[in-house]
C-alpha cells in the first residue's frame, strides 16, 4: 500500500512539474500566480498607468496625445509595442482598423490591439518547476 500511495505521488509531482506560472508589472509587483493559462491567484488592485517613468519627459508628454494604440505580444514576440501620437494628430482608430484588417487576413488569434487612454505597462512573465 506505501508503495502505491508513493508511486501515486510520484506522478501527481511528475505531471506537475514545470507548470507554476506568475506574471509581474514593470514595478516587479506580483500581478497573478498559478497555472498556465489558469491562474489560482490575481491581484485585486488595479493596474498602474503608464507614466513619465517610461522614458518621457513632462515636456515630451506635453506633446503627445491621451489615446495610445497598444499592441499585446503575439508568438514568437513577447514585447507589447505602444504607438504615441502628437496632439492633434491622433489617428489611432484608423490604425487600430487596419492592424485588425490584418489580422483577419492572416487568420491571427490571441489578444487584439486597442486603443487607450490609460495604457498600462507590459506583464513579465515567469514559471518553475514544482519538484
Amino acid at each position: 500500500m506505501k508503495k502505491l500511495l508513493l508511486g501515486v505521488g510520484l506522478l501527481c509531482l511528475l505531471m506537475c512539474a514545470g507548470c507554476f506560472q506568475w506574471s509581474e508589472d514593470p514595478q516587479g509587483n506580483l500581478r497573478s500566480v498559478g497555472l498556465p493559462g489558469l491562474p489560482v491567484w490575481q491581484s485585486s488592485k488595479p493596474e498602474t498607468p503608464l507614466t513619465a517613468s517610461m522614458g518621457f519627459t513632462p515636456e515630451e508628454i506635453a506633446k503627445l496625445s491621451k489615446t495610445v494604440l497598444v499592441q499585446p505580444p503575439t508568438p514568437p514576440s513577447i514585447a507589447t509595442h505602444y504607438r504615441f501620437y502628437p496632439k492633434g494628430h491622433n489617428q489611432c482608430l484608423s490604425d487600430l482598423q487596419k492592424l485588425l484588417g490584418e489580422r483577419a487576413q492572416h487568420n491571427e488569434t490571441g489578444p487584439a490591439p486597442y486603443c487607450t487612454d490609460n495604457p498600462t505597462g507590459p506583464h513579465m512573465k515567469g514559471s518553475a518547476m514544482i519538484l
